[in-house]
């Protein structure tokens, strides 16, 4: 009998955290679940600590040699045996009730094929972490995605049939960014949640293929953009050239904190933030609201990050918008619901 759960574990040179997220797993309070452990050509001892291990849900996987990262998805995507598939990395830690929580959602609500939640990042203990909050509802999280990616990739389930049906696969031209590409395509096919509880504690590491791609500058915008017009496609919002290269801005907190106001002036910014929310509202008529809160948030970063290099008229007129009040709002309430 099939188990539930397949889930994904790629390993490349993984020695150093890979017992620790195996355990994780392991200590799931569900339990019917595979382990696909797939190990990428490694030359360090990840082959013996999987080996070490006496769990029949353990399918260890070996490539006869280095496919990356995205081929080794797909690898496992195509051998997985689950109704749901399951993401998992070598080097983060899973909540032990993550997997009941998500099948317990999944089974109840149908009409949704992905699911996932906020995480907490940290570089070295766990006890010192940043909570990266991301949207809840269905709405929300596609009013974010065109800015980046609405889910994290490691607490990722989602169902195995729509995947395979449709063959929905990572994409090596969106290398670095192909996850981020794949959610988008596969909002097409249902609906999406986030809890709002974080199910995973995210090892942020200088190895990271998030780190890594943040390296290849030009490559990544281009890849980051490309994902954004599909997005603002699939949601039939047209822009110009102009207002991309600013969406494109947006979806990272380094480049907000150094925008050229000369190239985006504030007259702008309030005419896009203006034309987005118009754009929005005319696609979900009978969620203003969340429109509101999720560009709310999204403009409060212009206005926190650039404080300290705007005049004050500017800094003014910045914040007298009512997009402030939401982004503040957003905030308080992300507060209040992750106490």
């Amino acid at each position: 009998m099939n188990p539930k759960i397949s889930v994904i574990l790629p390993a490349y040179n993984a020695e150093q955290y890979l017992r620790t997220a195996v355990d994780s797993i392991l200590a799931q309070s569900f339990k019917d679940f595979e382990l696909l452990v797939i190990n990428d050509g490694s030359t360090d001892f990840t082959k013996e600590i999987i080996l070490s291990y006496n769990d029949e849900r353990i399918r260890y996987i070996e490539n006869e040699k280095n496919l990356g990262l995205i081929d080794t998805l797909n690898k496992g995507i195509l051998l997985s045996k689950g109704e749901y598939i399951a993401r998992m990395d070598a080097d983060d830690i899973c909540h032990s009730s993550r997997f009941q929580m998500q099948i317990d959602f999944m089974e109840k609500n149908p009409e949704y094929i992905i699911c996932s939640s906020s995480r907490k990042e940290f570089a070295h203990s766990i006890s010192h972490f940043h909570l990266s909050v991301l949207p809840v509802d269905d709405t929300s999280i596609r009013i974010h995605s065109i800015f980046s990616t609405p889910f994290t990739h490691p607490a990722v389930m989602f169902r195995a049939g729509i995947i395979k049906e449709n063959n929905l696969f990572f994409e090596k031209d969106y290398k670095y960014a192909e996850d981020y590409q794949l959610w988008i395509k596969i909002l097409q096919y249902g609906k999406g949640y986030n809890f709002r509880m974080p199910l995973l504690y995210y090892r942020d590491t200088p190895n990271s293929q998030t780190n890594i791609g943040a390296g290849q500058i030009e490559q990544r915008k281009r890849t980051i953009s490309n994902i954004q017009q599909l997005a603002l496609q699939q949601q039939n919002i047209v822009l110009n050239q102009k207002e991309l290269d600013f969406i494109y801005i947006l979806s990272l907190s380094d480049k907000i904190r150094n925008i050229s106001f000369e190239d985006f002036s504030v007259d702008f910014i309030l005419s896009f933030f203006k034309k987005l929310s118009l754009e929005l509202k005319s696609n979900y008529p009978n969620n203003e609201f969340n429109v509101n809160r999720v560009l709310g948030k999204r403009y409060l970063k212009i206005l926190l990050f650039n404080l300290k290099r705007l005049p004050f008229t500017h800094v003014m007129k910045l914040a007298l918008s009512k997009s402030t009040f939401f982004g503040i709002y957003e905030l308080i309430n992300e507060k209040i619901g992750n106490k």
